[in-house]
């Protein structure tokens, strides 16, 4: 019997979920600035302290389920096992109702046992806590749903559940925070912790209603009779867990290690003499304020490790070693190219563009030291995907925990100093500097690395130089003559992305070839270099 399942191209898929990964985060960034000029960095960090929570149960609940089931889903498809395909989302769907339902009693109730214990540094986060506790059962429910329809090849639908909660949690995040800031801080807070409930509930409204209108093909693969032998549901359900555990293990540590440092910079910036609320204060500015500007910088390199995984594997298993070895060192350059620019201009503007988004000019020190994170983050999650690509998935997990001991003991040690909150920044990139070196030399022990330090380093960097020295004397020029901060960091920036733009094409730091794989303006872009080059 055959059945047809409609599916995109795994480019146009992978264009979707790009495209919808840089809006997602661009929007979780643009929500923060009313939300921080409201609740200034005390009430961001108040409001930040529960989203921990809600990260590591959502991440632990989920557990990769997504990715496991769009994989297990995908399989059975191509198998003609479409029978099994159901049963394996019906599980996984039954497996997230429970859990997800269980975590959201748990956090509920277990609120006031966090704050009692100490395990929560501010106590004002309580009400928070409690309001965030419900997204996570929708948040856990729909992601059984967004890997039957990835399984499908049909990215549009998790795309637009994405997008959908992104905006919502946006206007409900602000909306309620407004409306409940007349009874103080702490309230709200909690109301902007609340405001990302709409959204989960309207994400799986909308993937609830895209699986009816699929009911009667999925009625038609229950009815599926294969020559295969149909696998029991325990099979099942052990396939499930045994493939999402080890893809979520590393998203589980980065959650931990998040409620680990609240607790700590809260606690240790204390032994100096600060008061709780400042330093409270302290922990808004750097995870919610200077964090939100590296959020969206590595969204290039995180869908570039992401696309290398298939195009890696497939090399892999004929052996082209060669290849993996020239993807691997592209990758690592291109995500470097892109990055340097991005990390020295936050480094220059840091508390220019604090003040301008935020109203809030000290959040430019912890933004300042954490920026060139981004270098080394980026650098992380390319050979973080050369490493699946390649079949040794627990080996970054295991790089990234030896960074995030470092992280640990660095912030416990060196925050209860003179470098206070700035300690939490360079522990940040400490991390993803002895992960990516981690990486690297693992990928070189497997199948070899050809890095090119002058294409790599040596011409970005002089690059680089060239865009933050022009961005520096730009805004000096233009704030002296208007005396406003906006007009001139929003000059900085243009100015330096365009010296930077131009210094790529013309000094041949990225290729006609190489441009004209980016999306949309890569063409544009490799016409221009094939016509300067010819000049």
């Amino acid at each position: 019997m055959s059945i047809s399942v409609n599916k995109q191209s795994y480019l146009k898929g992978a264009l979707i979920l790009t495209t919808a990964g840089i809006l997602i985060r661009f929007l979780g960034a643009a929500y923060r600035i009313p939300l921080g000029r409201m609740l200034g960095d005390e009430g961001l960090g108040i409001y930040a302290i529960p989203n921990q929570f809600y990260y590591l149960l959502f991440t632990i609940s989920t557990a990769g389920i997504p990715v496991a089931v769009a994989r297990l889903v995908s399989e059975k498809i191509a198998s003609g096992q479409y029978r099994d395909a159901y049963t394996t989302f019906k599980l996984a769907r039954a497996a997230m109702l429970s859990i997800g339902l269980s975590f959201s009693f748990l956090l509920f109730f277990g609120a006031e046992w966090l704050v009692e214990t100490g395990i929560v540094a501010t106590p004002d986060s309580f009400y928070g806590l409690r309001a965030v506790a419900p997204i996570v059962f929708f948040a856990a429910t729909t992601s059984a749903y967004r890997g039957l329809f990835q399984g499908m090849q049909n990215m549009t639908v998790v795309a637009v559940s994405q997008i959908a909660d992104q905006v919502l949690l946006a206007i409900g995040t602000v909306t309620l925070s407004y409306l409940l800031l007349p009874k103080g801080l702490a309230i709200a807070a909690a109301g902007a912790n609340l405001g990302a409930l709409p959204g989960a509930v309207l994400a799986a409204m909308i993937m609830l209603y895209y699986h009816w209108r699929e009911r009667h093909n999925f009625k038609e693969w229950q009815n599926t009779v294969t020559t295969k032998a149909k696998n029991s549901n325990w099979d099942i359900f052990k396939e499930i867990f045994a493939t999402a555990l080890p893809i979520s293990f590393a998203s589980v540590a980065l959650s931990i290690t998040g409620i680990i440092d609240n607790k700590l910079i809260i606690d240790r910036l204390q032994l100096i003499g600060y008061t709780q609320q400042q330093a409270t204060a302290f922990y808004g500015q750097f995870n919610q304020m200077a964090m939100s500007f590296i959020n969206i910088t590595i969204a290039f390199a995180l869908s570039m490790g992401t696309s290398l995984v298939p195009s890696i594997a497939e090399a892999y298993a004929i052996k082209d070693y060669e290849k993996i070895r020239q993807q691997a060192a592209q990758g690592v350059r291109l995500a470097t190219i892109f990055a340097l620019p991005a990390a020295a201009g936050l480094f220059v503007l840091a508390p220019h563009l604090t003040l301008f988004i935020f109203n809030n000019e000290p959040a430019g020190v912890p933004l300042a030291y954490v920026a060139f994170s981004i270098v080394f983050w980026s650098i992380h999650l390319v050979t973080t995907g050369v490493l699946q690509g390649i079949g040794k998935i627990s080996i970054p997990v295991r790089n990234l925990l030896v960074g995030i001991i470092f992280k640990i003991g660095f912030t416990y040690y060196l925050t209860p100093s003179p470098l206070g909150i700035r300690a939490a920044a360079i522990s940040q990139v400490i991390m993803f500097v002895i992960s990516s070196t981690l990486n690297i030399a693992t990928i070189a022990k497997y199948v070899g690395f050809n890095f090119k330090f002058k294409a790599t380093i040596v011409k970005p960097g002089l690059a680089t130089l060239l865009m933050a020295a022009c961005v520096w004397e730009s805004y000096h020029l233009v704030i002296t003559y208007t005396q406003s901060n906006g007009m001139a960091t929003i000059t900085g920036i243009i100015i330096g992305a365009a010296i930077y733009a131009l210094t790529v094409i013309l000094g041949g730091i990225l290729t006609a070839e190489e441009l004209g794989r980016i999306p949309k303006l890569g063409h544009l872009a490799a016409k221009t270099a094939r016509i300067f080059n010819k000049a």
